[in-house]
Order: C-alpha cells, then sequence, then structure tokens
C-alpha cells in the first residue's frame, strides 16, 4: 500500500538534543517505509514535564526538529519532511497534525508508527480524533490510517512497568473525553478553554516519581 504520509509521534529527546531511542525506533521503521509515502510528517514540539532542551545558542529544541534532521542525516529529502512543532501531548500531535497539516494538504492515506507500550493510546486518540466532523451524528470517512508498532527500544524494566501503567491510566481518561467530544467544535472548545497543556494557565506543575520516570516517552 502507498501512503500520503508517515506520521511519527512525539516521545523526547536525549541529552544531546536527538530523538529518544523510544523515537529512534519509530522514524527507523518510517525510514525503511520510505519508498511507500509521499511525506514524512514528525510531531510535537516537547512536554508540559520539563522545560525544553536548549541548543548551544540558547534556542529550544523542539521534538519535531530533532526527529527531522534525524530523517535528513539518514538521506531522507528535506522537502519529504513535514514539521507539526506545536503539540505538547499525544492529543495535541492528532489534533494539530489533522488540522493544520494533513487536512490542509489533502493527505489522506496515513501510517501511524508508534512504539508498543504507546501504541493502544495513540490508536484510540488518531481513530477518535481522525473521525470528527463538523455533526455530531457524521463521522470523517476519508482518512485512511493503518498502525505500525515497534518495540520499546532501550527502556528499563522500570521505566516500561511505569510507563505501562501510567498508559493504562490515560486510556481511561481518553475513552472518557470520546465520549464526550464528539465533533470538530466541541474539540476546539475542549482544546483550547479545559485541556492543561493547552488553555492560559501555568503549564508546568510538581512531577510525580511516576512523570520523573516517564517524562520523556509520552
Amino acid at each position: 500500500m502507498m501512503y500520503d504520509c508517515i506520521v511519527i509521534p512525539g516521545g523526547g529527546v536525549d541529552s544531546n538534543g536527538s530523538p529518544s531511542a523510544w523515537v529512534s525506533a519509530r522514524l527507523d521503521r518510517a525510514i525503511e517505509m520510505a519508498s511507500l509515502t509521499s511525506y514524512f510528517l514528525v510531531l510535537s514540539r516537547g512536554t508540559t514535564h520539563r522545560p525544553p532542551l536548549l541548543d548551544k545558542h540558547s534556542f529550544p529544541i523542539d521534538e519535531a526538529s530533532a526527529s527531522a534532521a534525524y530523517l535528513i542525516e539518514r538521506n531522507i529529502p528535506s522537502h519529504k519532511i513535514l514539521i507539526e512543532n506545536w503539540s505538547l501531548d499525544t492529543i495535541g500531535n492528532a489534533y494539530f497534525a489533522r488540522q493544520c497539516i494533513l487536512e490542509p494538504m489533502e493527505l489522506y492515506r496515513l501510517a501511524i508508527i508508534t512504539n508498543d507500550f504507546h501504541m493502544t493510546r495513540t490508536k484510540l486518540i488518531f481513530d477518535w480524533v481522525f473521525s470528527l466532523t463538523n455533526s455530531t451524528k457524521d463521522r470523517c470517512e476519508k482518512y485512511q490510517i493503518v498502525f505500525f508498532t515497534v518495540n520499546n527500544q532501550d527502556m528499563t524494566d522500570e521505566q516500561l512497568i511505569a510507563r505501562i501503567d501510567k498508559e493504562r491510566l490515560a486510556c481511561e481518561d481518553v475513552k472518557l473525553k470520546i465520549e464526550q467530544i464528539r465533533n470538530l467544535s466541541q474539540m476546539g472548545q475542549f482544546m483550547f478553554i479545559e485541556h492543561g497543556a493547552y488553555k492560559a494557565k501555568n503549564l508546568h506543575s510538581r512531577r510525580s516519581q511516576l512523570d520523573s520516570l516517564t517524562a520523556s516517552t509520552y
């Protein structure tokens, strides 16, 4: 199958400003599929869990830009790489990807690549966000989405156990939101009035021990 775009969700950068090991695994799979796609879309500005890493000129390193650089270094042409660097979580990944890039560019046949630990929530969110229309009764049918899983690269057992527990709780919250948010207007209201990562409030809060283990793996 040919795709209009391969989509790679965000998931943190390491201390050198390169994609985390688990994101690198996603990007490597995307590179293997290069002949099957017109574009690559890399996602995410960063995370609300911690301040952004700064480069040598004190500019923040966006996760999407780090992922784009990784692809370019491995001979993916820059004109095939699209950058979404507004989102701060997986719901934002899906929302901004659709509304700001995929919809305007009419890219409808998509491959989404993420790690095994992240796949259940990713699929819930992307299927939900990409099904919404302006009506609570109708579903958007134009997107064809295929999901690909890669392994949980270089995560410690402690990180993986914490991540799986956090993903389980997050999925329950997503399921509640799916029941409540049933059209694009409601989604916009949620994103910019209610969502803690995007509404007008202090974005940063004390991290729990669980968050400290998983802060860069969302």
